[in-house]
């Protein structure tokens, strides 16, 4: 998969966030969970990514 596509699909994923973010600043906890969630697999692609360039520059 291209560096492109990975960065559309983390730009997606935090997009599917949005909701929940707004739910966040609303007080309702379920939402924040689910948020935390979603930034720590965003963290991770981020991570996988980063690798990716990293390893095809080497």
């Amino acid at each position: 998969m291209p560096v492109t596509a990975d960065i559309e699909n983390m730009i997606g994923m935090l997009n599917e966030s949005l909701a929940d973010a707004a739910k966040h600043d609303r007080g309702t906890d379920a939402a924040s969970r689910r948020l935390r969630k979603s930034l720590s697999d965003i963290a991770k692609e981020c991570k996988t990514v980063r690798a990716k360039i990293q390893n095809e520059r080497n």
